[in-house]
């Protein structure tokens, strides 16, 4: 290590969104080390299931815009396309190594909050991340720096806010602006499309604002429910946003819709003689496909089942079913007790849910789809084993 040479801090992430609490480590850093460059360095994918991650350009140019909105867009911040470049998972002692690399003899920094620390160990090849870098920590609630175990740091003064990204994620997919996020941020992704922006925009057009009301509602319900599941958000949000894109057809453009792109639809003759309402389910799968790319074989089944149900459904079915009942907005009292139910016990409140639609498709008096009753006795027998 030189002499008299300023430090060099790297801080990596997925900055999917860049927030508030990124920001404020980074700030911290600048003010107590003085370095002579703060690299922000965000990975080529984002390490989460997404079926659709944000492209790293997309990524970069957000960050970009907290940074001016924060005060940090100055010289000795810099974004580092280093992961990006090699377009695949890096792990932090590649990059460290990188900068090492760069800046031979300067001392070197990783930044990073307290809630990364337990967990540090863990990280492929640490020790090589110490031998070259000095962890940089700062505070976060509910996350103690005791947490290092052994592992040398130094603390970053002040208590910084503990701003997941994953939930703020979740809000904007249902196009809600976290405090967390900068307004030129959300601003930024509301103007590319981005976290389902240009799928709500789409559907705000095709449907009546109380439809398009319940498909929010619906996809909310979706995404809080998710993580009990273990399901990721997005896509609970994508097939909770999207189940209804077809509900609002009218009777003739939606038989014939059926009739060119659902002829896999089970009873599909009989729905269109006797009830066509249903075949909004099967239409907005497809539909979903045609208008917004969604081609997932769990999103579809999602959307064609969230009215019936069938044996056999999966996990997101199962939860798109019991949202779309349950969704805030309803107006019949059993929607609210089974979303509280829904929290405590999952299974409970499906098994409810097709209760409750069954009850009201027989109290009709028209025709039941086979499906929902199959759904029912096979719900009974699961009971009785």
């Amino acid at each position: 290590m030189t002499a008299g040479k300023k430090p060099i801090i790297i801080y990596g992430g997925s900055f999917d969104p860049p927030h508030r609490g990124h920001l404020a480590l980074a700030a911290a850093a600048l003010r107590q080390l003085k370095p002579q460059t703060l690299y922000f360095v965000p990975g080529f994918h984002t390490p989460f299931k997404d079926f659709r991650p944000v492209p790293f350009a997309e990524r970069r140019a957000m960050l970009q815009a907290a940074l001016a909105a924060a005060g940090l867009n100055r010289p000795d911040v810099k974004i580092s396309s280093f992961e990006a470049g090699l377009k695949r998972v890096v792990y932090t002692y590649e990059t460290v190594e990188h900068f090492r690399k760069l800046h031979p003899g300067s001392p070197l920094f990783f930044l990073l909050g307290s809630d990364c620390l337990g967990g540090f160990k863990e990280w492929r090849r640490w020790r090589s991340v110490l031998k070259s870098a000095r962890l940089l920590a700062g505070l976060r609630p509910g996350y103690s720096l005791a947490a290092a175990r052994g592992v040398p740091f130094t603390p970053l003064a002040g208590r910084f806010p503990r701003a997941a990204s994953s939930d703020l994620r979740g809000a904007l997919f249902l196009g809600r602006r976290p405090p967390e996020l900068h307004g030129a941020v959300f601003a930024r992704g509301r103007a590319r499309g981005l976290y389902f922006a240009r799928e709500r925009a789409v559907l705000e057009k095709i449907l009546t604002p109380a439809r398009f009301r319940h498909s929010v509602e619906t996809a909310a319900l979706a995404v809080e429910l998710a993580p009990l599941l273990g399901i990721p958000a997005q896509k609970a949000a994508a097939a909770g946003l999207v189940h209804d894109c077809a509900r609002d057809l009218s009777f003739t453009a939606l038989k014939k819709y059926a009739r060119t792109r659902c002829r896999r639809a089970p009873f599909l003759g009989t729905m269109l003689k006797e009830a066509p309402v249903l075949l909004h389910a099967w239409a907005g799968a497809a539909r979903a496909r045609r208008l917004f790319g969604l081609r997932d074989a769990e999103i579809a089944e999602a959307i064609e089942l969230h009215a019936t149900g069938a044996p056999g459904m999966g996990p997101l079915a199962r939860l798109i079913y019991v949202s779309d009942l349950a969704a805030a907005g309803r107006d019949f009292p059993e929607a609210k007790l089974v979303r509280k139910l829904a929290f405590r016990d999952f299974d409970a409140a499906f098994r409810a849910a097709n209760y409750v639609k069954l009850t009201y498709a027989f109290s009709g008096g028209g025709w039941v789809h086979p499906l929902s009753v199959s759904l029912w006795n096979s719900l009974q027998e699961k009971k009785k084993g």
